[in-house]
């Protein structure tokens, strides 16, 4: 769990590698969680890719013009948005190979890669029921929410909801007044009030509860966004109850996602006549539970729940000790820990194949007074101005100064490529020509040469031999 400042070289090309798979054409939450199960990270599903983007419809994860757009480097505007997004932002976030990272939630088969977060991340770990209902609800839905909640609350559970009107503001209300507290779930950015009647909530939320979203910081709320949001919200809980929902609504939609993802479904009967309740009425034909009180939901839940809060004890035990450990070792870490806060880059990882190193665009940047900066360049620009995408070498403890790594050994091709280039950025076609080779197959070549760090690559298509160290 990190914000953009904490990450070190590793984590932030694991970021970059899983916003680019974000950001893919064709590659939905769907297939990028398929990608990471697969190779076990981010970066070495996109590395595989670009070094031979067949290796995905291989194996039957990815069709190969998908695969072939990826290799393209098409999602780079977006994932460079979020990117900056992320780092100008300043909010937490969870990568899924993050140790805190939900259990449940990564169980999904369209997990979310990347999930931000504003409060107490520690709410994922422990007993989870989702709440959820109406917006334009009746006096009563709004009391029988807050009496499930609050309930549920005392007894430890977190109250999940979606921080709309009506049935789930009163559910986060009653779920904020006891120890389990609540947790909203957002279908825009972490950062983004909406709506604007729940601004109250969003800052309560925040400081004694838990925000999240799979959207960037800075995303504003979007209609197609919310059916997606909803399938976190029964994604993280043990179960979901409806209080009240129309025939057609987003509950419905939430309470289907709950019995896809294998979640119990628990709804409040209503009055026989009403038509809020009719929805409810309908999932309990269907087979959910009637219930009538938090016990008919604790009861139900009772072993998981109880595995819930044996895993957060659990994990809470091991880091308290490797906390402990951890101390020790750092107090002889500290000067480390600090050269390397200076080494790392604020831009996307330049070892990698999608970053081209920046100020080499084809127009010079506008000259202008010496510390200006022009206010209309993003976080990511503003920096090119006047520093290298390309990241340093992490110096180690033992030996301060940095030590360039060995040349890897090269294959016919490889040399024919270097003998090609010069400091002088050229163009792919020229350098196709030099090398005697064919621009599909020299493309490929150059991208995993890229990412061993044996050449640059500019905007324009343009490479040249890495830069020397003065």
């Amino acid at each position: 769990m990190s914000s953009f400042s904490d990450l070190g070289e590793p984590a932030r090309s694991e970021f970059w590698a899983l916003l680019a798979l974000r950001h893919a054409y064709g590659i939905g939450p769907l297939r990028a969680k398929r990608l990471w199960d697969a190779y076990g990270s981010g970066l070495a599903a996109a590395e595989a890719c670009l070094k031979t983007p067949a290796s995905w419809a291989e194996r039957a994860l990815i069709p190969l013009p998908t695969a072939r757009k990826f290799a393209s480097g098409q999602w780079r505007e977006q994932a460079t948005l979020e990117w900056a997004a992320a780092r100008a932002s300043g909010i937490s976030f969870l990568c899924i190979n993050d140790p805190a990272y939900p259990a449940l939630l990564r169980e999904l088969p369209d997990a979310p890669l990347v999930l931000y977060y504003r409060g107490d991340v520690s709410l994922l770990r422990g007993p989870c029921v989702g709440v959820v209902g109406a917006r334009d609800c009746t006096h009563e839905g709004i009391a029988v929410s807050a009496f499930f909640a609050r309930d549920l609350s005392k007894a430890g559970v977190t109250v999940i909801s979606g921080l709309a009107r009506g049935i789930d503001r009163a559910a986060h209300l009653a779920g904020l007044e006891g120890p389990g507290s609540s947790i909203g779930v957002l279908g825009t950015g972490v950062d983004v009030i909406y709506p604007a009647c729940n601004a109250d909530l969003h800052a309560l939320l925040a400081e004694k509860g838990l925000l999240i979203s799979e959207f960037a910081p800075g995303t504003p709320a979007n209609a197609k966004h919310f059916p997606v949001r909803n399938r976190l919200i029964s994604g993280l809980a043990r179960g979901v109850l409806v209080v009240e929902a129309a025939g057609r609504s987003g509950s419905l939609i939430t309470a289907r996602l709950a019995l896809e993802q294998n979640r119990d479904v628990f709804a409040v009967p209503g009055h026989t006549m009403a038509a809020v309740s009719g929805g409810c009425r309908e999932l309990i034909r269907r087979g959910a539970k009637a219930v009538f009180n938090a016990d008919d939901i604790l009861g139900e839940l009772t072993p998981l729940l109880a595995l819930d809060v044996r895993a957060a004890l659990d994990k809470r035990s091991a880091e308290a000790a490797a906390k402990k450990t951890s101390q020790a070792r750092n107090r002889n870490d500290e000067s480390f820990a600090d050269a390397m806060a200076d080494a790392l880059s604020v831009l996307p990882p330049g070892g990698l194949p999608w970053t081209a190193p920046a100020g080499q665009g084809k127009k010079p940047a506008p000259r202008r007074a010496p510390g200006k900066r022009d206010p209309a360049l993003s976080p990511i620009a503003a920096a090119s101005v006047s520093r290298s995408v390309s990241m340093p070498a992490p110096q180690s403890a033992a030996s301060p100064a940095a030590v360039a790594p060995p040349s890897p050994s090269l294959s016919a091709e490889e040399s024919l490529v270097l003998g090609a280039l010069s400091a002088r950025p050229a163009h792919i076609d020229e350098i196709a020509r030099k090398a005697g080779m064919d621009v599909a197959r020299l493309s490929g070549l150059l991208t995993v040469m890229e990412i061993r760090g044996m050449l640059r690559h500019m905007p324009g298509m343009l490479y040249a031999l890495p830069e020397q160290a003065e």
